[in-house]
């Protein structure tokens, strides 16, 4: 069977990645809570005759796999939504229902196309009937950064040989590096109560302390690498202010270039609030709960995503499409636009056409965070993006919503997997290939244990 066929598999299941797309936009769940989305994947792989895997530990996480023997591929999908971004496909900010959750980071469209790409690997293999194994994981909580650390806690990726990722964005393009590395901590306080006014000298504030650690932070900022973010929010507890509050707690982030720099940056934090802790004769524990990696570079990974994304075919926009896009970018500053369309190369339109310049991802690196980042240093994962939404649009808003709730994230979806099963395909009958890629791989890669606690 020829890539070409591949392609043309994945243009076959055309109406199941839209019926896809649309039933998750339609049931937009949050992380923690993707029961009905997660069920529907299981439900549609097992359908197909893949086997599924569930981890007791994690309702909504799972594997489906087809096929025997190496190499074991394994193509990533999520499913969670982000909270208060209930969007219409509108040009208009207008809530499908105010406060409900919403697809504004296009999850809907990443769960289905890879379960897309996942069904016609499995036809292929089917086909040629000799080894190899293709698995499709059913990620959850990645809005929250934890759901594939928890998934790689519990072994649940143990026996993979290689990972294929994409995530929808404005343009078609591969991704080398990207992501910040991140942590999420909590550091709870306690003191003594007692009345403000009466006997303030018997208490002892947590909340003073809970003060005085933000303080030292924000000193501390100074002092770590500048591409660093400390990010925190605190809570007192809900005490009167006549009350000298024997609790309060903090909840930081800390986001790197490098999950060692988080590590280090994280630990200078504790000493921070240990010191706090000493200022206020309070007691202090801090509980990390969980932390992810950037994303490992592989050129060669990534030169072969890249090959995949010239063979397939890229998103083709109507009049209709181009002109909504435009509409959702008329509410976007002037200058953002004009900029976005010139980063992208997309020719004076509001979608992006073309495939994306080689070294794109250092003219425009990818800053956000995410717990895929762990997969690749497990094994060699490559990144790719597919153009579902307008160039100067950003994800988390409720234009991108509109966006993956519409025929253009849909198409956009469709070229993903198409590029994905090709990646897969190479990986399969190109064995030289698996090996560069190995290499590399081995020759980058540091002994890694999830940042988590159970």
């Amino acid at each position: 069977m020829t890539k070409k066929e591949v392609h043309q598999i994945v243009k076959s299941l055309d109406s199941l990645c839209q019926d896809s797309c649309q039933k998750l936009w339609n049931h937009p769940e949050v992380g923690g809570e993707e029961k009905e989305s997660a069920d529907y994947f299981r439900k549609l792989l097992s359908e197909e005759g893949f086997v599924i895997v569930n981890e007791e530990q994690l309702k909504h996480a799972f594997y489906a796999e087809y096929g025997s023997g190496k190499p074991v591929i394994a193509i990533l999908g999520e499913y969670d939504a982000l909270p208060g971004l209930s969007q219409k496909v509108s040009d208009k900010k207008e809530a499908m229902k105010e406060g409900a959750a919403g697809h504004g980071c296009g999850h809907n469209l990443l769960g289905s196309a890879s379960t897309v790409a996942a069904i016609a690997v499995k036809r292929f293999l089917e086909n040629e009937g000799g080894e190899g194994t293709i698995r499709f994981y059913g990620c959850p909580e990645e809005e929250l950064l934890s759901g594939k650390v928890k998934m790689a806690y519990y072994h649940m990726f143990d026996d993979c040989d290689m990972a294929i990722s994409w995530h929808p964005m404005s343009t078609n393009m591969v991704y080398d590096s990207g992501y910040l590395a991140s942590a999420s901590a909590h550091f709870e306080f306690k003191g003594k109560s007692s009345h403000a006014a009466f006997a303030p000298e018997v208490g002892r504030s947590a909340l003073d302390a809970v003060e005085l650690m933000n303080v030292g932070v924000n000193y501390l900022r100074e002092h770590v690498t500048s591409k660093a973010r400390i990010h925190y929010t605190t809570d007192s507890g809900g005490f009167s202010p006549n009350i000298v509050p024997p609790w309060a707690g903090s909840w930081y982030f800390v986001r790197a270039p490098y999950i060692s720099d988080v590590k280090e940056i994280l630990e200078r934090v504790k000493k921070v609030a240990e010191g706090a802790s000493l200022m206020t004769e309070t007691s202090m524990e801090m509980k990390i709960d969980y932390g992810c990696c950037e994303l490992l570079e592989n050129h060669a990974y990534a030169d072969l995503a890249y090959e995949n994304l010239k063979e397939a075919e890229l998103p083709e926009f109507t009049e209709a499409e181009m002109e909504f896009a435009s509409k959702l970018e008329s509410t976007i500053a002037s200058e953002n636009v004009e900029r976005a369309r010139k980063l992208y190369d997309t020719e004076g339109l509001p979608l992006s056409t073309k495939l994306g310049a080689r070294d794109l991802y250092q003219i425009n690196p990818l800053t956000a965070s995410s717990d895929s980042g762990d997969v690749s240093h497990m094994m060699p994962m490559c990144l790719i993006s597919t153009s579902c939404w307008p160039a100067a649009v950003s994800p988390h808003t409720w234009q991108a919503t509109a966006s993956t709730g519409s025929s253009i994230g849909a198409k956009g979806a469709l070229s993903a997997a198409q590029v994905m099963a090709g990646i897969a395909y190479d990986l399969y009958k190109k064995p030289e290939i698996r090996e560069k890629i190995m290499r590399e791989f081995c020759e980058k890669k540091e002994d890694y244990t999830p940042m988590y606690e159970a």
